[in-house]
């Protein structure tokens, strides 16, 4: 079945909306949204070219200068956790570190089944907070943390 952007991204709304999550729509047609306690999310959608394809990101969640230090803990998180990803990029003071998942949900071409989504972005979410969770803990052991 082939949706138009709105109509892919509104299929995101409500699965997100089925968990409790209030969502909206960009004007790029990506979702957004944003988890009390934890911060803004995005899931970055590609109706035309991909639209079995979905990015989940939790961007811009720590800063730090040290990169070596940020290397280290990034790569013990993406180590040993399932699916979430976590990454970092140079800014003017430092380094900012997002963390996302990407995946693949239906057929070429197709579009993810609504009761999928539904159940596969709450654990996506789930694993990006434990990830980030897990990161946080590490650079708390580490010395000073600097949010976002």
């Amino acid at each position: 079945m082939t949706m138009n952007a709105h109509e892919l991204a509104q299929r995101y709304v409500h699965a997100l909306n089925a968990i409790g999550v209030i969502a909206d729509i960009d004007e790029d047609n990506d979702v957004v949204f944003k988890m009390p306690g934890v911060g803004h999310f995005f899931i970055g959608l590609d109706a035309d070219n991909d639209p079995e394809f979905m990015r989940l990101v939790y961007p811009n969640f720590v800063g730090d200068s040290d990169e070596a230090r940020m290397l280290s803990l990034l790569n013990k998180v993406n180590g040993g956790k399932k699916a979430v990803k976590l990454w970092m990029f140079e800014r003017e003071d430092g380094f900012n570190v997002s963390a996302s998942i990407e995946s693949f949900l239906a057929g070429v071409n197709q579009a993810p089944d609504a009761a999928l989504l539904t159940s596969t972005l709450e654990r996506c979410i789930a694993s990006i907070q434990s990830g980030v969770a897990i990161f946080m803990k590490e650079m708390r052991g580490l010395g000073e943390v600097q949010p976002n």
